[in-house]
């Protein structure tokens, strides 16, 4: 999906810096479906490679609210899934009375 891909790359257009690191993605074919934005790869290393480059993805993905997870997909194998946002442990939730002293 040609519009993802612009606003994924136009988000950090003002960082060129950050732009290059999202140059793996040029090579993938990107579209959204059922709350995840699937990217095909063209093999395990490419998938390897676009790993990399998942926690660049989140912050405009979290801010246009399309989808809940990204899924880095190779054909004959399992897709990795990322969710869009990474939940606290319940622990870290609850005020403990201790934290001041």
């Amino acid at each position: 999906m040609e519009r993802i891909s612009v606003a994924l790359f136009s988000f950090y257009r003002e960082d060129p810096e950050l732009a290059r690191r999202l140059d793996p993605l040029l090579a993938c074919r990107l579209s959204r479906g059922w709350n995840a934005l699937r990217i095909e790869c063209r093999d395990l290393t490419h998938r390897a490679v676009v790993s990399g480059v998942v926690d660049l993805l989140r912050p405009p993905l979290a801010a246009l609210d399309l989808v809940r997870e990204i899924r880095l997909l190779v054909p004959g194998e399992e897709p990795l899934v990322f969710p869009l946002t990474v939940p606290l442990p319940g622990s870290l939730l609850t005020y403990d009375e201790s934290i001041g002293e």
